[in-house]
């Protein structure tokens, strides 16, 4: 691991930088805090990390080849490597902003998750600037070569760009508008049934989409389009499996086997057992224990 960084501290900002990684997920090459001056600008210039900055305060203008941006306290804006950028700030209103800036491979497919990318890289923060602002100082906090500090460094990183992708998806639900899934319907539907399996006995439907973190509705959907049933009728059918496999292989009563498979009420799990194999849980075990002789 490269603990190699440098730290600079001035009356006006708190700068960290480390040394530039490209094949790890994500990885911090430099974040400071800074208090412009009226005359402060950077660029023209091309970089070779994002560079992502959050402005607490005051305003300026970013230039990204022929598109210009006037951005104030509350909003976010990203330098893209390989693209030509000039920022400048207001001389009457100077700005004051926080930034992380990080190289990677999964870098831009986490700023696209935190509806930022190389065409609109401007964005609200949704929250308040300083959640941000905080995590920078932590990261600048921990700027001594050790190992420990390294490994702070990386686990605040990945929380700041967390912090980033949850903010825009916590804006989307506030605003009622659909979320794109993070992975594909398989992982889902394979977490899904893994939960079901381990927790048939005291769970609803509800609890499973919040537990996989998807709604209702998409999980209905995932499961009807590769399972070929809803989730009700998978929970359902597995409940009465493992109600199966305890009628055939231990001495419960249907009651405790009743209540152990999530049915408080034997009369409900009767009639539903009866529905589906068309015969009472008691018959089933008469059945079953005849064909064993």
């Amino acid at each position: 691991m490269d603990i190699e960084t440098n730290y600079r501290v001035d009356a006006t900002f708190r700068w960290l930088g480390s040394s530039l990684k490209t094949k790890e997920e994500l990885s911090l090459t430099v974040c400071g805090i800074e208090r412009c001056k009226r005359d402060k600008f950077y660029g023209p210039a091309v970089r070779d990390d994002y560079h992502v900055h959050f402005v607490l305060s005051g305003k300026g203008t970013l230039q990204v080849e022929d598109r210009t941006y006037t951005i104030g306290r509350g909003q976010i804006f990203v330098i893209y490597p390989n693209v030509e950028t000039y920022y400048f700030t207001d001389p009457s209103d100077p700005w004051q902003y926080t930034w992380v800036s990080f190289t990677g491979t999964k870098a831009a497919y986490f700023l696209e998750k935190a509806g930022i990318t190389e065409k609109q890289p401007i964005r609200e923060t949704f929250i308040y600037p300083e959640e941000f602002l905080a995590l920078t100082e932590k990261l600048l906090n921990h700027h001594e070569l050790t190992i420990a500090n390294e490994l702070i460094r990386t686990a605040t990183l990945y929380e700041i760009v967390a912090l980033l992708v949850d903010s825009r998806n916590r804006e989307l639900a506030k605003k009622q508008e659909p979320l794109k899934p993070d992975y594909s319907a398989d992982i889902y539907v394979k977490h899904a049934v893994e939960y079901i399996h381990h927790n048939y006995s005291n769970i609803r439907v509800s609890d499973i989409a919040a537990y996989i973190g998807i709604t209702r509705s998409y999980l209905t959907h995932i499961f009807t389009e590769r399972l070929h049933v809803s989730p009700q009728e998978y929970l359902l059918t597995y409940r009465l499996e493992q109600g199966c496999r305890l009628l055939r292989t231990t001495n419960l009563s249907i009651q405790e086997i009743s209540e152990k498979i999530g049915y408080s009420n034997l009369l409900t799990f009767s009639k539903i057992f009866k529905n589906t194999y068309s015969m009472s849980p008691k018959n089933y075990r008469i059945q079953i224990e005849r064909s064993d002789k």
